[in-house]
C-alpha cells in the first residue's frame, strides 16, 4: 500500500520529556501496588492523562489498550503501563480554509484535535485514528509502536474527509470487508451525526488501502438516501454503538422524527455487509421501559445472555425461545430530561432480526401493513405510499440484502417497536452512561457506569439486583462509554474523563469466613467448603462435587442443625449424632474430625448426619458461677485444618443445677432444663450428688 506521510511537527524533545515522567509517575503507582497488595487486597491499576479520553480500544490478541485523547493517543500494556505516546494536536487549523491549511489562511490558528473514532485495523496491524481537525481526517498508526505513522494524507481532498470537526458530533464504526470484482477489501463503516461544516453522509463506507482509482480513507460508496441529505440536520442524530454480527453490521442511535416535536426516539439500523448501494438499510426502533420511559440511547454492548437470564427471557414469551449461546443487545437508556432517569434494557438480535424481517416482507408484499395496521415508513422522506405495490411472497428470501428495484431505506413506525422491559433503572443525580456484560458460571452480571464516576453491579436474573457499588474517583466526572474487560474476563477497564482504571470483577478472597462470603450475594463468588476460602467456582479445586462449592447469592452455609442427645452431663461421655446441612461428599481419603472445645475425637458419616466419638478423658471446662451448664465450642474438621461447621453444645452439671435452689436440691436436679434423673445420695456434709 502506497504511503504518503507529512510532518506534522511533533515535539520530539517534549514528547520524550513526558514519558520520562509518565514512567517515573507508574513506577512510584507500582510500589503503591505492591504495599496494597501486601494488605491482601488486590491493587486498582489506573493511568492518567492529561487531556480528556474520547475513546478506548483494547486489541484481543495482546490485550493493550488504546487511549484516543484530546491533542494524544496513547499505548498501554494490559496492566496499564505506558508503552508509546504520539501527539496529534494542537496544530494550525481553520475551519474555513481547505487541508492542507496554507500559509494565507487568515482564520487559521492553532486547534486542539479531539479524537472521534478509533479503531483496530488487524488484518495489517494498525489503529484507524480520525480527529476533529482538517475536516476530519484520518491516519493509521502502526499498532506496535504508535509513534510510527503507517498512513497519513491531507492533499486528498473531500472524499477522505471521515470524522467531524465538532465536538458535539457522534461518530462511530465497525471494521467490514467489500468486494470488488473478486478482490475482498478492508473498509470500515462509519456512523455520524450532522456537523454544520462536515460532510452530509450519515452513513459511509471508507477503504484502507489504495485500489485502483480509490484512495485510503476514501467513501467507496454512494448512497444517497443515507448520504447526501442536508436536512439530516432536524433528525438529531447521535450515534452510540456500531457492531458486526453473522453477515450484518448494525449502527445504535438516537434521533427525531423531524418534525416540530423535538422527542428523541431510538433505532438499530442494519445493513448486510455484502450490500455495496446500501439497499438493505433498514431501522427498527427500540423502545425501553414502559411507555418507552426511557427513548435515548446512551451506551450499548453485545453478549450472551447465560442459561439463566435466558431462561427468564423466554419465560417471559416476549422474545420466543432465547439460547444461551444467543447474542443479545444489553443497552443503557436515559429521558431528554436531565434528571428523568435512566435504565438497563436488553434486546434478542434473534428478535431484532425477526422483527426487521417482519417490517421488510410488509413493505415488499403487503402495502407496509401488518395485521391491517401501518408498520413500514420512509425515514428520511415524506414519500407516501411507498409500499403501495404488492410482490411476490419471496422477495423477502430471494433478496434479502434488498435491491435496486427494492424500496429503501426502511423503518418501523412507533408502533411496530421492539420493546423491553428495564431490567434496572436509576432515578436522579448519574444517569447510566456505560455498560458491560459478562457471564458467570451461567449466572449474568452487569456492569453499569454513571455520569457520577460509579460503577454498579447488577445480577440480572428475574428479579435483577445491585449487589455492589464502586465509588467514582471524587473527580465528579462520568465513565466514558467504553467500558470492556481483559481476555481471561476476571478485570474490567474504566475510563473517566482523564483516568483508566483496570480492577477485579470480584473480591471473594477478602472474605473470610462462610457468612461473610454468602453476605456479598455476589454471582462470581461462592465458599469452597473444603479449603475454607470464598472463591470463584473455577478456583475451587472440589466445587464439582456436591456441596463443594456454596454460591453466595443462594445465602446457604453448611450448618450444624442438631445434636443426638441434645445435651451431655459433664461426667458422662458417649457419642454425640451432629445433625448438619449442605455438607459436602466426603472422600475414603478425607479426614473427617469432631473438635469439642480442645478436644479432638474421630467423626464418621452417614448421609447428613456427623458421628463423634468422644473418649472417656474429655476434659470439660469448668461450669461458670450461677449456670447449671457450660457451653463447649463444636467445630466439624476436615482433613485437620479445615473448619467446615460450627456450634455450641452444653454440657450440663447436676450439681450446680442443685445450688440454684439451696432448700429444694433433689427437685431442683430432676426439674431442670436436662431433665436429669438418677441415684440420690446424701454425705454427711449434706451435700447431693447425682450418680
Amino acid at each position: 500500500m502506497p504511503e504518503e506521510v507529512r510532518d506534522i511537527g511533533e515535539n520530539d524533545q517534549k514528547s520524550l520529556l513526558f514519558t520520562k515522567m509518565v514512567r517515573w509517575c507508574h513506577a512510584l503507582l507500582l510500589l503503591l501496588a505492591l504495599a496494597r497488595s501486601a494488605s491482601g487486597q488486590e491493587a486498582t491499576q489506573t493511568f492518567p492523562t492529561d487531556t480528556l479520553i474520547n475513546n478506548v480500544v483494547r486489541d484481543p490478541q495482546t490485550g493493550r489498550v488504546y487511549l484516543g485523547a484530546v491533542n494524544a493517543v496513547y499505548q498501554l500494556d494490559s496492566s496499564l503501563r505506558l508503552e508509546r505516546r504520539t501527539e496529534t494536536g494542537p496544530r494550525r487549523d481553520s475551519h474555513q480554509c481547505t487541508p492542507p491549511i496554507p500559509q494565507t489562511c487568515k482564520d487559521a490558528k492553532q486547534m486542539d484535535n479531539i479524537n472521534k473514532l478509533l479503531l483496530l485495523h488487524p488484518a495489517n496491524g494498525s489503529l484507524v485514528v480520525c480527529g476533529s481537525l482538517f475536516k476530519g481526517l484520518c491516519s493509521l498508526l502502526n499498532i506496535s509502536n504508535i509513534e510510527e505513522q503507517v498512513y497519513y494524507s491531507d492533499t486528498k481532498g473531500e472524499k477522505t474527509y471521515v470524522a467531524s470537526i465538532e465536538e458535539s458530533v457522534s461518530v462511530v464504526g465497525v471494521m467490514a470487508s467489500f468486494e470488488k470484482d473478486g478482490d475482498d477489501l478492508p473498509v470500515f463503516l462509519v456512523g455520524k451525526g450532522y456537523g454544520s461544516q462536515d460532510s452530509a453522509k450519515l452513513i459511509s463506507t471508507r477503504i484502507l488501502q489504495d485500489y485502483r482509482e480509490w484512495v485510503v480513507f476514501e467513501n467507496i460508496v454512494e448512497a444517497s438516501t443515507v448520504q447526501a441529505n442536508p436536512f439530516f440536520l432536524k433528525y438529531l442524530h447521535d450515534f452510540r454503538h456500531a457492531f458486526k454480527d453473522d453477515d450484518f453490521l448494525y449502527f445504535l442511535f438516537s434521533r427525531t422524527m423531524g418534525a416540530s416535536n423535538s422527542r428523541n426516539f431510538t433505532f438499530v439500523a442494519r445493513l448486510c455487509e455484502s450490500d455495496p448501494h446500501y439497499f438493505s438499510y433498514t431501522e427498527l426502533q427500540l423502545s425501553c421501559g414502559h411507555g418507552n420511559a426511557y427513548n435515548k440511547v446512551r451506551a450499548a454492548h453485545v453478549a450472551s445472555p447465560g442459561e439463566e437470564l435466558a431462561g427468564h427471557m423466554t419465560a417471559t414469551g416476549r422474545y420466543g425461545t432465547v439460547r444461551p449461546s444467543d447474542r443479545v443487545l444489553f443497552a443503557v437508556f436515559r429521558t431528554d430530561e436531565e434528571h428523568g432517569g435512566s435504565a438497563l434494557c436488553m434486546y434478542p438480535l434473534r428478535a431484532i432480526n425477526e422483527r426487521l424481517v417482519q417490517i421488510i416482507g410488509a413493505c415488499y408484499t403487503n402495502k407496509g401493513l401488518i395485521d391491517g395496521k401501518n408498520a413500514v415508513r420512509s425515514p428520511y422522506s415524506t414519500t407516501t405510499n411507498f409500499c403501495a405495490s404488492v410482490q411476490g411472497e419471496n422477495l423477502v428470501t430471494s433478496y434479502k440484502c434488498g435491491a435496486e428495484f427494492l424500496t429503501s431505506p426502511l423503518a418501523s413506525t412507533e408502533e411496530f417497536a421492539l420493546t423491553a422491559d428495564a431490567l434496572y433503572e436509576r432515578k436522579g443525580k448519574g444517569v447510566l452512561t456505560a455498560v458491560g456484560v459478562s457471564v458467570e458460571n451461567e449466572h449474568t452480571v452487569a456492569f453499569l457506569g454513571t455520569s457520577t464516576g460509579e460503577v454498579y453491579k447488577v445480577h440480572l436474573s428475574s428479579t435483577p439486583k445491585v449487589y455492589h457499588r464502586r465509588p467514582g474517583d471524587g473527580s465528579g466526572h462520568g465513565v466514558n462509554k467504553n467500558l470492556f474487560f481483559d481476555t481471561s474476563r476476571t478485570h474490567l477497564y474504566i475510563a473517566t474523563d482523564k483516568r483508566i482504571s483496570k480492577v477485579p470483577v470480584q473480591a471473594c478472597h477478602l472474605k473470610t469466613d462462610c457468612q461473610s462470603c454468602m453476605a456479598q450475594e455476589d454471582p462470581y463468588c461462592g465458599w469452597c467448603v473444603l479449603e475454607g476460602r470464598c472463591t470463584r467456582k473455577v478456583e475451587c479445586g472440589r466445587a464439582e462435587e456436591v456441596n463443594g462449592w456454596l454460591w453466595s447469592p443462594k445465602q446457604e452455609c453448611v450448618k450444624i442443625e442438631s445434636f443426638e442427645p441434645p445435651n451431655l452431663s459433664c461426667r458422662k461421655t458417649q457419642e454425640v449424632k451432629v445433625g448438619v446441612s449442605a455438607f459436602p461428599s466426603i472422600r475414603e481419603s478425607d479426614r473427617l474430625q469432631c473438635r469439642f472445645g480442645s478436644f479432638v475425637c474421630e467423626a464418621s458419616m452417614d448421609g447428613s448426619q456427623i458421628t463423634c466419638r468422644l473418649a472417656d478423658h474429655v476434659r470439660i471446662p469448668p461450669t461458670p458461677d450461677k449456670q447449671d451448664f457450660v457451653a463447649v465450642p463444636v467445630k466439624i474438621l476436615v482433613n485437620e485444618t479445615v473448619e467446615v461447621a460450627a456450634q455450641h453444645f452444653k454440657f450440663y452439671n447436676c450439681s450446680a443445677a442443685m445450688k440454684k435452689v439451696e432448700n429444694a436440691r433433689c427437685l431442683s436436679c430432676v426439674t431442670s432444663d436436662w431433665g436429669a434423673s438418677g441415684t440420690l445420695r446424701i454425705t454427711p456434709a449434706a451435700t447431693a450428688t447425682i450418680l
